[in-house]
């Protein structure tokens, strides 16, 4: 198989107790009638958590030697988990790569934001429901049920709890340095650059309900691991509450109209 190849990235660095995050990139096409294709880049985080001497990837990012290096001073990847139905292009080279086993949302991989089951192109080994059980100890699995296509979350019971998220719940603050000039320009007119921030593209193409949202951000968690933005590491949960409810009020609004 041909993997995507190692897009730039940062150095793995520990943000919590035996909890891991490297930020890397991720390059999506830009249609424009005139000029073309533009290729906007922008930032995205994978978590390693090390237990015992295994490692478990959540939202895998391909690292370059160096950086695989790094991983295997730190333990043996066992276990890769897909958060988000729109990720995972790096998933295959992990599972083949180390053997690992392969857990995933119950959303298929397809290319792009296609939702034609007909571009499938890769299968985990194990779908995940809310309640399943998961590689991690002391950790459950929350999914959002009215999401189209579905997407996960992970709840860690510890440091008065950890939640780790895919496209759902974001993070970015500023454009990083990962950001090219057209991403710069494009996503805080998109509305992604915002703390404690419900992912406007995820959004607009899962539909969520926004009693979900709010469900989701009552969840009992202090800090948050965010696939995109920088990790929260308190007061996560308050940040997201007053944004679920910001998010029920514009719906309540325009329900009203």
């Amino acid at each position: 198989m041909n993997y995507p190849q190692a897009l730039p990235h940062g150095e793995l660095t520990q943000v919590l107790a035996n909890i891991y995050l490297v930020t890397g990139s991720v390059s999506m096409k830009v249609p424009h009638p005139k000029w073309g294709p533009f290729s906007q880049v922008f930032s995205r985080n994978m978590i390693v958590v090390k237990q015992g001497g295994e490692l478990i990837l959540i939202n895998s990012v391909r690292l370059d030697e160096k950086g695989i290096a790094e991983l295997d001073e730190l333990g043996d990847v066992k276990h890769i988990i897909r958060l988000a139905a729109f990720h995972g292009f790096d998933d295959p080279f992990y599972k083949e790569t180390f053997g690992a086993t392969l857990w995933s949302v119950d959303a298929p991989y397809l290319k792009g934001f296609s939702l034609e089951k007909s571009s499938e192109y890769y299968r985990a080994d194990r779908i995940l429901k809310s309640g399943d059980a998961l590689p991690i100890r002391n950790a459950s699995y929350h999914e959002f049920a009215t999401s189209s296509p579905k997407e996960g979350l992970i709840l860690m019971q510890r440091d008065n709890g950890i939640l780790i998220s895919g496209d759902s719940m974001q993070n970015w603050s500023r454009p990083d340095e990962y950001f090219n000039w057209l991403a710069k320009w494009m996503m805080p007119r998109m509305g992604f650059i915002s703390a404690c921030n419900f992912g406007p593209g995820w959004l607009k193409m899962a539909k969520p309900d926004s009693s979900e949202l709010m469900e989701k951000a009552m969840l009992n968690y202090d800090s948050l691991l965010p696939a995109h933005g920088s990790p929260i590491v308190e007061n996560a949960r308050k940040g997201f509450v007053l944004s679920a409810k910001r998010l029920q009020s514009r719906t309540k609004a325009i329900d009203n109209r």
